[in-house]
């Protein structure tokens, strides 16, 4: 039994060393595209390093749940490779340890990522990206929106402030505002001053001693007109990462309020704050964030196997061999979780397909390996 402890401290360890290195391979490749998301927006609200590194902090738990199961799967293989090409695992089974035996500590730590994975999905994910829409408001909250002698556009809007104070004062104003074709306008100011909401991302300018110029519709008789003012207020949806009347996007939902949204929509509501009005997409999200996970679990069913009939043969080998059978299993629940999302069929049924595909394959996998002497 102490024999047996030792073993498997050993395998573990070796795949645990590999899953490591396979983190840091693909932890970059996953975590660039998600730092490069939202850039656009952040870099108009002036994002500064510290902003910078916030932002890689609400990302890093992100990345971690796509990346540690590739990882966790090129580990598995590349370990048990390594032994089975040093007849580490001849010399195991010559003593009487199966397959079986091998499997188990590696589907015990496949079994750990599976929960550490399921808790950074249903907990840490949502929470992640909120914090990055309060990151993006607390940017904007500084007043870098509008820079002085600088343009800024925002959409189909422009604005421009030949001076800006501490105070959010704003001297020699100008606003091009093209959102809507029939009725362009510009607004010219001597003085304003602007406000940025928290709850709602408008950005609200009070504006003083000026004129306002409608540009007609091109179809219309009528020329151009102007409006002088003294005090002018003009707001607009400033950033798209607001609270209040903006609405969460899905995957930004707890699981707690997901289970919510099913109940109210299937007790025939139609409540505003939620984007979507179909049950169906909803209760698809819960079981992605129960079956994902599972994946980890599972790919040791396929690794162990793998490694041991010789199926890697380097480092490169064992990553792209990883890589692909990742992107299959990811493909294929992509397409089952859009025909789920759509009422295909119920999700409890399409969502759980590409895991059992695993479990078949898995098993498969192991009766072979087994046999093998």
């Amino acid at each position: 039994m102490q024999i047996y402890g030792t073993i498997g401290r050993y395998l573990a360890r070796e795949v645990a060393q590999y899953t490591a290195l396979g983190f840091a391979a693909a932890a970059p490749v996953v975590m660039i595209p998600n730092l490069l998301d939202r850039a656009d927006e952040f870099l108009v609200a002036g994002m500064t390093a510290r902003d910078q590194l916030d932002v890689a902090l609400c990302v890093f738990p992100l990345v971690t749940a796509y990346a540690l199961p590739i990882a966790f799967l090129f580990g598995v293989m590349m370990a048990i490779g390594r032994l089975s090409s040093d007849l580490e695992i001849t010399a195991l089974r010559s003593c009487g340890f199966g397959a079986g035996s091998i499997l188990v500590p590696v589907l015990v730590l496949g079994v750990s990522i599976s929960l550490l994975t399921s808790y950074l999905m249903i907990d840490v994910e949502p929470r992640a990206k909120r914090e990055l829409i309060a990151l993006g408001l607390r940017v904007a909250s500084r007043g870098s929106l509008i820079e002085e002698g600088r343009f800024v556009s925002f959409g189909r809007r422009m604005i421009y402030a030949e001076h800006r104070q501490p105070d959010q004062r704003l001297r020699g104003v100008m606003i091009s505002d093209s959102s809507d074709e029939e009725r362009t306008f510009h607004v010219f100011a001597e003085t304003g001053r602007f406000v940025f909401d928290h709850e709602s991302g408008d950005l609200s300018l009070r504006l003083e001693n000026g004129d306002l110029r409608m540009q007609p519709d091109p179809s219309s008789a009528f020329e151009e007109y102007r409006i002088s003012f003294e005090e002018f207020d003009y707001s607009f949806l400033a950033l798209q990462m607001g609270h209040g009347r903006l609405r969460y996007k899905m995957d930004q939902l707890g699981f707690g309020e997901l289970r919510e949204a099913v109940a109210r929509l299937k007790a025939g509501e139609r409540p505003r704050d939620l984007k979507y009005l179909v049950a169906s997409v909803y209760e698809t999200q819960i079981h992605r964030v129960l079956a994902v996970p599972m994946a980890s679990a599972l790919l040791a069913l396929i690794g162990v196997p793998l490694g041991m009939n010789g199926y890697v043969r380097s480092r490169a080998w064992g990553m792209n061999l990883a890589l692909v059978l990742l992107a299959g299993y990811y493909g294929l629940f992509v397409y089952l979780q859009e025909a789920s999302r759509s009422g295909a069929a119920p999700p409890y049924l399409l969502i759980w397909i590409p895991n059992g595909i695993l479990l078949l394959a898995g098993g498969a996998l192991m009766w072979s390996a087994r046999r093998i002497r």
